[in-house]
């Protein structure tokens, strides 16, 4: 018999069709409400319930609160509904940290298939938190160094800060992480994808291509013509079941915008988005980071990458980040005697083969900062649920 699972519910609305829903729910128990936003973290804080749900309204205030208990109460579920359930209160609910957003006609189907995501957390007596920080290393256009800085950064992880670390390659079609490392895949992205409902995720170890800096590794498919069978919803599941299982997940993502490519950027902790000194690059650079924001993403989801950045030309660095709006988090310097190429022919990172190179202490600088972000942080991303992209799009995930 499933354990009980404890709610409450906090809104300043009165109680409406999903509420009533979750309170036929078996083994379900009602333990709190109260109806203003200022009493729900007490109320959070003093009764712990394995569910809160919240009723947003017209979304700003119950999504300031939403943002911030996720934060604060990472066991918690939060659970969302609203009576005027439009898409972008829901995209925004979700990336405020909302498990589940059920609209008010949610049927008894729709109402259990969300509690399935939470009881396998209640039944064992125990919460399954995400663990893994992710970071995704994005250009804004191809050519911007994006594989060789994700290779490096994982490796420097792996090696230098003994970290379980997984690099995986999203980029689907052109993808050659593997070449980099100097490993052949002995499973792909899809067929992971593809025996889901079997995982094993405690014998991965045994599963996925090891490399001499302890790093695991991800390809993406060996055919280019089976990467439309990678979902945006199985990529997230994936990465659901992988969290645990590793301190570090390192993502290196394509330089378009399709829904696998949003769902890793979604998923991520941390986005480093890479560019260069020239003016087409700026360009795409100042247009990458506007979609951001309209996107929601936080400020300090965002870090700047300048890769082959001119030392001589210091003087422009305040110049530019005033035409993007923001400071540059690393400059990469630009190589000149093809130290980075032959790295890349023999297959040994230049973090190894040459620690001491220019190339090699920034990415040891940038690897410092990322964890030093994510000590102080020390919360998950928000999570996308199951079914959202079907709500808002009427397509099956």
């Amino acid at each position: 018999m499933a354990k009980e699972f404890s709610w409450i519910y906090i809104s300043e609305n009165d109680p409406d069709t999903v509420f009533d829903a979750l309170q036929k729910q078996e083994g379900g128990r009602l333990i709190g409400q109260c109806g203003e936003w200022l009493q729900g973290e007490a109320l959070l804080t003093r009764l712990q319930p394995d569910i809160a749900l919240l009723d947003l309204g017209t979304g700003e205030e119950g999504l300031d609160y939403l943002a911030r208990w996720s934060a604060l109460f990472p066991r918690i579920r939060f659970f969302c509904t609203a009576g005027q359930a439009r898409p972008e209160l829901i995209v925004r609910a979700m990336r405020c940290g909302a498990g589940e957003f059920l609209l008010p006609d949610a049927d008894d189907e729709e109402i259990s298939r969300a509690l399935k995501s939470v009881r396998p957390g209640v039944d064992s007596g125990r919460d399954r938190p995400a663990r893994a920080r992710t970071v995704c290393c994005f250009g804004v256009k191809g050519g911007m160094g994006t594989t060789t800085l994700a290779v490096n950064l994982a490796v420097a992880a792996a090696k230098n800060n003994g970290r379980r670390v997984l690099l995986i390659d999203s980029k689907l079609q052109l993808g050659n992480a593997a070449l980099f490392l100097d490993i052949k895949p002995r499973i792909s992205l899809l067929e992971l994808l593809e025996n889901l409902a079997t995982l094993e995720v405690s014998r991965l170890d045994a599963i996925l291509p090891g490399h001499g800096s302890g790093l695991h590794f991800i390809a993406g498919p060996e055919n280019m013509e089976e990467a439309e069978k990678i979902t945006a919803a199985g990529l997230g599941r994936l990465l659901e079941l992988l969290r645990p299982e590793y301190d570090l997940i390192i993502i290196d993502c394509d330089d378009h915008f399709d829904e696998v490519t949003i769902r890793v950027l979604d998923e991520a902790d941390l986005i480093l988005t890479i560019a260069q000194l020239d003016l087409s690059t700026v360009y795409n650079l100042k247009r990458t980071l506007a979609l951001f924001r309209r996107m929601g993403y936080a400020e300090e989801k965002i870090a700047v990458v300048l890769n082959r950045y001119p030392q001589r030309i210091s003087d422009e660095l305040q110049s530019i980040e005033g035409s993007i709006g923001r400071s540059i988090c690393c400059r990469l310097p630009l190589q000149e005697n093809g130290a980075l190429l032959e790295s890349i022919n023999v297959g040994e990172p230049i973090i190894l083969s040459r620690p001491r190179h220019p190339f090699s202490l920034q990415m040891a600088e940038l690897l410092n900062h990322i964890q030093a972000e994510g000590r102080a942080k020390n919360t998950a991303a928000p999570r996308n649920s199951r079914g959202l992209l079907r709500r808002l799009t009427g397509r099956k995930e």
